[in-house]
């Protein structure tokens, strides 16, 4: 089952207002009603107190009655709310601001047991003389050691209960109008998330239908923004791998088709007698080639797909760089005879170090003086300099050919790139050995820069890391 997003706010919402309205009515209501009987009793017992010293002090005074200390007493009442009640050692009431004892004699000790022993008692009930459960504070009345009375303040249990459901009435409204609120937030939250969770899903839904300039229009700057971004960034990516896809495709058929052509055109031809016997060779140079060119092209793309799949893995090895230089360029000599060329070495010593991989840097080397004489007119020199600069080895192969134009200098090391030119002068390259090259050279975590000017020249510049002689 599909659960949406608004259902889960909806979910956290009743859940934070079940806890509140529990926590307010079953949980804070005994704590605030225990504190509130706590304040009557001390009230009440105080009043009690301050009573029962009143009375012992004027029951000294010449003149004392009862009914001049009730009067006394009926106005403590109006202050109080509370009946006052004086019952004397035995437990029978002598006086109370609230009944006449005269018509309606009682002993609290019969009608109330235990309620003289203590100082508190609540919920007390006494039939003639209280309409309602009260709370009663007790205060003996003292002369000497002896008891000659008890003062008693009754007041009903229903006022702290009213103003304990007074508080949690005003409670719960405080608590309604907090809800109300959170539930605005709650749902203007929840349109939010469900918007822009609901534009970035049709956006990458847009984005799987091939339309990669579809944008989500998220509202705000914060993480569905930057999901967004990224969404539409790998859309980009993912449009850009598709262009490379179809780039890919066409220059591998555009570089497999034109050796393939004419090595069936010339078997055709040399199997249907169109090439007379006494020729073949010449074409059978050509078929062989050709399928130097194939073979060349399926090597780089292998070593292409390893690099990608496995990453470049590297055999780590001190070698001396100039022993190496020397004996990669010989292995042009006959390449720069045809075209009258030569390979000038520029070396600070006869020996130096560098730790790498020599079979890649070999590959590296290899590439680039290939390259070199490539793009180099006859009668020309491409010169190979190798340099210490602290603890790395420079590298440079410098030519005087074509040049690279200015537009063309940042997309070299894509695979399959080749320029104009390049596809004009020679039809042998792959367009893979600068990217491999560059590769190979950023798994050594070293770094390798072009410096070209169109028609004077270019030169290739990569550095190793040295090792001790």
């Amino acid at each position: 089952m599909k659960h949406k997003v608004w259902h889960k706010y909806a979910i956290v919402y009743l859940v934070a207002a079940a806890l509140i309205l529990i926590a307010t009515n079953l949980i804070a209501r005994p704590f605030y009603q225990s504190d509130n009987m706590k304040r009557h009793k001390a009230r009440i017992y105080k009043e009690c107190v301050v009573i029962s010293d009143e009375y012992i002090s004027e029951y000294k005074l010449p003149g004392f009655t009862l009914e001049t200390f009730l009067l006394q007493m009926k106005a403590v009442r109006m202050m109080l709310d509370a009946d006052i009640w004086v019952v004397g050692a035995d437990g029978r009431m002598i006086a109370a601001t609230g009944e006449n004892l005269q018509t309606t004699p009682i002993n609290l000790n019969e009608k109330a047991p235990g309620l003289l022993d203590n100082t508190y008692s609540e919920n007390v009930f006494v039939e003639g003389l209280t309409k309602e459960k009260v709370l009663c504070a007790v205060e003996p009345v003292k002369e000497g050691y002896n008891i000659k009375g008890f003062i008693v303040i009754a007041e009903p249990m229903s006022r702290t209960t009213d103003e304990t459901d007074n508080f949690i009435i005003r409670m719960n409204i405080i608590s309604g109008t907090c809800l109300l609120i959170l539930l605005l937030v709650f749902f203007q939250f929840a349109v939010y998330h469900t918007k822009n969770l609901q534009n970035i899903n049709k956006t990458i839904i847009a984005y799987t239908d091939g339309d990669f300039t579809a944008e989500a229009g998220v509202r705000g700057h914060d993480e569905y923004r930057d999901v967004a971004l990224s969404a539409h960034m790998l859309a980009e990516q993912h449009a850009n791998l598709v262009d490379y896809q179809k780039n890919f495709v066409a220059n591998i058929s555009h570089d497999f088709r034109s050796p393939l052509t004419s090595i069936k055109g010339y078997a055709e031809a040399m199997k249907d007698g169109t090439i007379p016997y006494e020729i073949q060779g010449k074409y059978l140079n050509i078929i062989l080639f050709e399928t130097e060119r194939l073979s060349n092209l399926t090597n780089d793309l292998l070593d292409l797909s390893n690099f990608e799949n496995k990453g470049v893995r590297l055999i780590w090895e001190r070698f001396d760089i100039v022993k190496m230089l020397k004996q990669s360029s010989a292995t042009f000599e006959g390449k720069c005879s045809q075209k009258n060329m030569k390979i000038r070495l520029v070396f600070p010593e006869n020996e130096l170090y560098a730790y790498a991989d020599k079979g890649k840097i070999q590959q590296v080397v290899h590439n680039l003086i290939d390259n070199a004489i490539k793009f180099s007119k006859p009668d020309s020199v491409v010169t190979v300099v190798v340099a210490e600069k602290r603890d790395k080895v420079l590298v440079s192969v410098k030519d005087t050919g074509i040049g690279i134009p200015k537009d063309a200098i940042g997309k070299i090391w894509e695979r399959f790139y080749k320029t104009d030119l390049s596809r004009g002068k020679d039809k042998r390259g792959t367009g893979l050995g600068l990217s491999i090259t560059k590769q190979i050279i950023a798994a050594h975590n070293e770094n390798i820069k072009v410096i070209s000017t169109e028609g004077e020249g270019t030169e290739f510049v990569f550095s190793l890391q040295r090792a001790d002689s």
